[in-house]
């Protein structure tokens, strides 16, 4: 699978973008896939950085395209599109995402040019989309919001579930002490507000506080920053850091922009007093404080040193008020969102087969796995003899179909179908490693279209679900199967045989 990514960073934008599409990237490369990056040379961009990591690079001429305007600004699609033929070549992809403010559905529809399959992530709300998936992983992205400004056909992923989260970020949570003595201050990868300025100057007039200021890049404030930090021994000041999850998980209280970062702070608890530094970053704030998950005071506008530093010292000496926060924090990111998005774009090129006596071995390991076990119709204890008897019978039944689903990155699960007339029962398991990240919806799917070109005169699909089981009840349920106590029915629309 190949995949170009759309996305810019600078001084006015900030690196977020870069950021969350970079955690995406490393998932979908270790999966198998070719992931490029299209973005503009901008002041500030981190073009260097990701071919440094190795990623393919595309330049595009800020001048040609657009310079450095307010990050919602719109850009001139059209010489954005311009400029991308240009570096292409003619290069074809499966994917191109794009995450960016500036580029809606015109230059989206344009990109077609370049892959069947369009994606877009978003947390504004606010403009037409032509992709065939859409991810805003905040709390304000939900279906009602987005239902002006995507088609129907269009696939959407909403909420904390799909929070693209980098595995040095899935750790232990963060012990809370009674009292904190460790802060973490950072206000993205640039800051060019200068808001590390305000929260130091919050904190200089509170001791016994160790704290580690990261101010970003190019920070406007720096030098007065640098002078203040002097003589500081507990005071640390640094532009950039590679290690960021650690300082996060060493630290009792983090104080910072409502961007990407919550979620890294929500999966370690880490708790937070957050400021919206940009208008895309208030809706998030309120509702993650509405739900309890972290202390917002609003956006920076409004936030001013000493309301800061009252925030700061309520914190430091409330335990349960910063217990509270991470326990609901922790609850709404497990962790496995950026896998969910992954497997959300490779599930729309898996490939589907027959499955032979050489997947012998493999479906056995599937069949007998605790986890499958415990949720099967026919949940007694299988033996290799008696599962290479029912393996050699049912690859010799006309009336049944066995097939194995396979990925980049290997195996998927099993879908198994029985054939009655004009119906088929459909059975589904996935292997070990697969589970939760949505690769059932991909296997239904995918089935779907495979046994209308194997038995043409299909009308329907039936599953049969044992009561507990909630998380197959879902699946159906998502997958457009009506339900019947325990029972799901899918009436197949005309679907061609070629």
């Amino acid at each position: 699978m190949r995949v170009l990514i759309r996305a810019d960073a600078s001084h006015a934008i900030g690196s977020g973008h870069i950021a969350r599409c970079l955690t995406l990237a490393t998932v979908l490369r270790d999966g198998g896939a070719e992931v490029a990056f299209a973005c503009r040379e901008l002041p500030g961009h981190l073009l260097d950085r990701l071919a440094a990591q190795g990623w393919r690079t595309y330049r595009l001429t800020a001048e040609a395209i657009g310079a450095e305007v307010d990050i919602e600004a719109a850009l001139p699609w059209q010489a954005d599109i311009d400029g991308l033929q240009l570096q292409l070549a003619g290069a074809r992809f499966d994917w191109v995402i794009v995450d960016h403010y500036g580029l809606d559905h015109r230059w989206q529809t344009a990109a077609r040019q370049w892959a069947p399959r369009i994606a877009a992530i978003d947390d504004l709300a606010n403009r037409r989309h032509a992709v065939d998936l859409l991810l805003d992983q905040n709390f304000s992205g939900t279906p009602s919001a987005y239902a002006p400004w995507i088609d129907a056909e269009c696939r959407g992923l909403f909420g904390p579930r799909f929070a693209m989260i980098r595995d040095e970020f899935k750790r232990e949570p963060i012990a809370i002490r009674p009292h904190a003595r460790r802060l973490l201050v950072n206000f993205g990868g640039f800051d060019a507000a200068g808001e590390t300025w305000k929260a130091m100057q919050a904190l200089e007039g509170i001791d016994g506080l160790e704290v580690d200021f990261i101010a970003g890049t190019g920070n406007p404030e720096w030098q007065r920053m640098q002078a203040m930090a002097q003589g500081r021994a507990d005071w640390r000041l640094q532009t950039h850091t590679e290690q960021f999850a650690e300082l996060m998980a060493q630290a009792d209280l983090f104080i910072g922009a409502g961007g990407g970062t919550s979620w890294e702070r929500a999966a370690l608890g880490l708790p937070t007093i957050s400021i919206a530094v940009a208008g895309n970053q208030q809706a998030n704030g309120e509702c993650m404080a509405a739900v309890g998950a972290h202390l917002y005071l609003g956006p920076r506008e409004m936030v001013t040193v000493e309301s800061l530093r009252q925030a700061i010292s309520v914190l430091v000496a409330n335990q349960g008020l910063r217990q509270s926060f991470a326990e609901r924090s922790r609850s709404l990111v497990d962790g496995l969102g950026v896998k969910r998005v992954a497997a959300a774009l490779a599930g729309e090129f898996m490939q589907l087969r027959a499955a032979s006596m050489d997947d012998a071995r493999l479906l056995f390991d599937g069949r007998t796995a605790e986890a499958v076990r415990r949720w099967s119709v026919q949940a007694q204890t299988i033996d290799w003899s008696s599962h290479l008897i029912w393996l050699a019978s049912t690859l010799a039944n006309p009336q049944r179909l066995l097939l194995v689903a396979e990925a980049l990155d290997g195996p998927i699960g099993v879908l198994r179908y029985d054939l009655d007339g004009a119906r088929a029962e459909v059975s589904i398991y996935l292997f070990e490693g697969r589970f939760g990240l949505g690769w059932g919806r991909a296997l239904l799917n995918s089935g779907e279209g495979f046994i209308q070109r194997h038995w043409p005169q299909l009308q329907a699909i039936d599953a049969q679900v044992l009561p507990a089981n909630q998380a197959s009840i879902n699946l159906f349920r998502d997958a457009g199967y009506e339900q019947a106590d325990c029972r799901f029915e899918r009436v197949l629309k005309d679907h061609p045989h070629d």
